[in-house]
């Protein structure tokens, strides 16, 4: 762009641009808001960045809607992350719990399988216990018959 053909004007976005640091030039000045304004041509009115110095400057030129567009990106990639290091987080509580509750069921099998043996060593008790009334039983109905 040359100078004699277009002008510039500074001013501020209506659109809150404090979320963001603001733009700086090559010259690592803060790059105002400024629009393009001359007349017939396709950029008059729209809205740029632009290095303090313009006219004798380093170049620097950003057009507010690309700036806007990244920043809107980078907002969203940050949204992401942040929802992304949540979920992590959910999935590390849902994995310790996880475990947690599958310690339990190793543990409440092991009590199962020691009720169980348990219950076995009863049962033969039992069976033992009874065989030796039967042979008590008979053996005082045979003492009765032999008298």
């Amino acid at each position: 762009m040359s100078a004699s053909n277009h002008t510039v004007d500074s001013g501020s976005s209506s659109r809150s641009r404090s979320e963001h640091p603001p733009l700086r030039c090559h010259c690592n000045q803060v790059a105002p808001l400024r629009t393009v304004r001359f007349n017939g041509g396709r950029n008059a009115g729209r809205a740029f960045y632009g290095c303090s110095g313009w006219p004798d400057s380093c170049g620097f030129l950003r057009w507010v809607d690309e700036v806007d567009e990244l920043r809107d990106m980078e907002d969203k990639l940050m949204e992401a992350a942040t929802e992304n290091a949540e979920l992590r987080l959910q999935i590390d509580q849902l994995e310790r719990r996880v475990r947690e509750l599958l310690n339990a069921s190793k543990n409440k099998q092991e009590q199962i399988e020691e009720l169980a043996i348990e219950s076995d060593v009863m049962r033969e008790r039992m069976y033992s216990a009874y065989a030796d009334r039967k042979l008590l039983v008979f053996c005082v109905i045979s003492w009765v018959m032999f008298f």
